[in-house]
């Protein structure tokens, strides 16, 4: 592998662990707790994740992937934690395949090519493992790394962000981070949450 796929591959597999983390801190009573995005619970912002690997993992593996449409908290299963433990080293092995970056599939949003769907899981898994930890009332901060690459990744898509055509409704408005942020609160704040 090259260095970029390379640095993507880390990148998603360091998200994913951050994701992971945040879940691992969910307790008993937590699960009905209201996320930073809008209508979604604990248990509906977990299953959306489960969901968005479980597709990814069958886009990128050739199987195709169904549009993730209305959350279904039944995928959580009697342990959440072990379901997307499962979908996420399914989704992560998925793109480790040679040739998968360069690749084109049909993803809800439109054709886009494998590294741009492992971009958008990778800025999944970051962003909503902050919402998550925040939801559970645990201050955490974005790994620099990561969230530095997503910076980049999403600066060619900033404008169609503005018009909403790019995964419309799936995060915030922008807001304005304080000056000379740090890489995770810029995202955040590009995103639409207020670090």
């Amino acid at each position: 592998m090259g260095v970029v796929v390379d640095d993507l591959i880390g990148g998603y597999r360091q998200a994913a662990a951050f994701f992971g983390e945040a879940l691992m801190a969910v307790r008993d009573d937590d699960w009905a707790n209201p996320t930073p995005c809008d209508g979604w619970d604990v248990r509906s912002l977990v299953a959306h994740l489960i969901v968005g690997e479980a597709m990814v993992a069958g886009l990128l593996q050739g199987g195709g992937g169904a549009p993730v449409a209305d959350v279904d908290t039944t995928v959580l299963g009697p342990s959440p934690m072990a379901t997307w433990r499962g979908t996420a080293l399914a989704a992560l092995e998925a793109a480790t395949v040679d040739g998968v970056f360069d690749t084109v599939y049909p993803h809800p949003v439109g054709e886009l090519s494998g590294s741009v769907i492992v971009g958008f899981r990778v800025t999944e898994n970051l962003v909503h493992g902050w919402d998550l930890a925040r939801a559970c009332g645990i201050d955490v901060e974005l790994p620099e790394g990561p969230a530095e690459h997503c910076l980049d990744f999403w600066l060619p898509f900033v404008g169609s962000m503005e018009d909403g055509s790019v995964l419309r409704g799936a995060f915030g408005e922008p807001v304005l981070p304080p000056e000379d942020s740090p890489a995770g609160v810029r995202l955040l704040a590009l995103l639409g949450r207020n670090a």
